[in-house]
């Protein structure tokens, strides 16, 4: 779980520039205008860059990235029943972290964790959580929102616990407005994933499992309302299939290829 923006915020402000940089010579689309709806290939575009990102914990939240352990940073906010941050009870429910650089980019994280860490012989074997994080934030030329909610169930599978099972559902809401080029990208998923093996000595590559998921989403090229499945792979690979369609995700890139 990352709690900290300090390190999100330039990254953030690189993509608003390189995607202000694209739209430039695009014709636009007012956001209010019409509903038409949006191609497949945008839509699976969304929603696989939505998968990859967000259980990465790129928008905030839990990440698998984290292992069985994720990082609590605790301050004195945090109530703690465990004389070990890494067993028992660790629960904040007043988050309330503000970050600003310069007078250029802000951004504040409110809302509240849940975990409870699984010890063998005080030795952390996995957790429980529920996140709820919302994250409001602006920079020269975009602003955004997220809000992630997780209820995670992570347990080790062996004596390391480099590889590890994770089930439960999240939702990723993602909203980004870019005004100055009139471009935007609402982005509202919801998952359950269930029986996910990661393999973590593999830059935690997603071996198998599978998930369920719902996307509403809206962007300058139109607008979705789907539902499907999501099967792993491996290899980094997932297949996201909606609409009697396939298309294969690239889980490191976020990428979606029609198959």
């Amino acid at each position: 779980m990352k709690l900290t923006l300090r390190g999100v915020l330039p990254l953030l402000a690189g993509i608003a520039f390189l995607y202000s940089a694209c739209t430039k010579t695009q014709n636009t689309v007012n956001p209010a205008s019409g509903d038409k709806k949006a191609s497949d290939n945008v839509a699976s575009s969304a929603i696989a860059s939505n998968l990859a990102q967000s259980l990465a914990g790129a928008f905030g939240g839990a990440s698998i990235k984290d292992g069985v352990t994720p990082s609590t940073n605790a301050t004195s906010k945090i109530k703690v029943q465990s004389s070990d941050y890494r067993c028992g009870f660790y629960i904040d429910t007043s988050l309330n972290l503000t970050f600003n650089q310069g007078d250029s980019l802000k951004a504040t994280k409110t809302g509240g964790v849940k975990y409870y860490f699984v010890c063998n012989d005080n030795k952390t074997i996995g957790y429980d959580s529920v996140d709820s994080l919302n994250t409001v934030g602006s920079g020269p030329g975009f602003s955004y929102v997220y809000n992630i909610v997780q209820k995670y169930k992570v347990r080790g599978l062996n004596f390391n616990n480099s590889n590890f099972s994770l089930d439960g559902p999240m939702k990723a809401y993602i909203d980004n407005e870019y005004p100055k080029y009139k471009t935007f990208s609402r982005v509202h998923n919801t998952y359950v994933f269930s029986n996910l093996y990661v393999h973590g000595d593999d830059n935690f590559d997603i071996t198998s499992g599978t998930a369920t998921f719902r996307s509403e989403g809206k962007t300058n090229g139109g607008g979705w309302d789907y539902s499907g499945t999501i099967t792993f792979l491996g290899n980094h690979k997932a297949k996201l299939f909606f609409l009697n369609k396939t298309f294969l995700i690239n889980m490191l890139t976020g990428e979606a290829t029609p198959v």
